[in-house]
C-alpha cells in the first residue's frame, strides 16, 4: 500500500493541474515542467508546527505555495524547496517563470506575502519565524530558462 503522504502528495498535484492555466507563452513550457510530477516519488518531510498534535509535511507546504502563487498571480511555481534540518523550517526558496514586462522586485514580494501567509497557516507564527525571515524569490527567463537576478 502506498505510503499516505504519497497519496496526499499526488492528490496535490492534480488539484493543481486543475486550476485554470495561465494564458501566453509560458503554456508550453508548463507542460514539459508538469508532464513528469506524477511520477515523481520523494519520502516527505515531517515538519514541526506550533500545534502540538499537528503534523504536516514539506511536500504539502510546497504545494500549498505552488497552489496559492498560481490562483494569486497566475504565475507557475517550478522550484520550491523547504530548507532546515529534521523537522525545523529555517527558509523557504521559490522559482518562478519571469515575463518581459514584470516588476520583479514588486512580484517578488507578493510572493514572499504568499509564502509567509501559508507558512503561518500551516506551520504557524513560532515554528515558521526564522524560515519568515527567509524567503528567497528567484526567477527564470521564459524563454532561455535561466536564472534572473532581482
Amino acid at each position: 500500500m502506498p505510503d499516505a503522504h504519497d497519496l496526499t502528495d499526488a492528490w496535490l498535484v492534480d488539484a493543481t493541474r486543475q486550476l485554470a492555466d495561465p494564458p501566453g507563452d509560458v503554456d508550453r513550457l508548463i507542460s514539459s515542467i508538469s508532464a513528469g510530477l506524477s511520477r515523481i516519488r520523494r519520502p516527505a518531510r515531517a515538519l514541526a508546527s506550533d500545534g502540538r498534535r499537528i503534523k504536516i509535511t514539506d511536500a504539502v507546504v510546497k504545494q500549498m505555495i505552488a497552489i496559492r502563487t498560481r490562483r494569486l498571480l497566475g504565475r507557475l511555481v517550478v522550484f520550491a524547496a523547504v530548507d532546515g534540518a529534521d523537522d525545523t523550517v529555517t527558509g523557504i526558496r521559490v522559482g518562478l517563470i519571469a515575463r518581459y514586462a514584470d516588476d520583479l522586485i514588486a512580484l517578488s514580494d507578493r510572493v514572499r506575502d504568499i509564502v509567509e501567509d501559508v507558512l503561518l497557516e500551516t506551520i504557524g507564527p513560532e515554528s515558521s519565524a526564522e524560515a519568515r525571515r527567509n524567503i528567497a524569490v528567484r526567477w527564470q527567463d521564459v524563454y532561455t530558462r535561466e536564472w534572473l537576478s532581482n
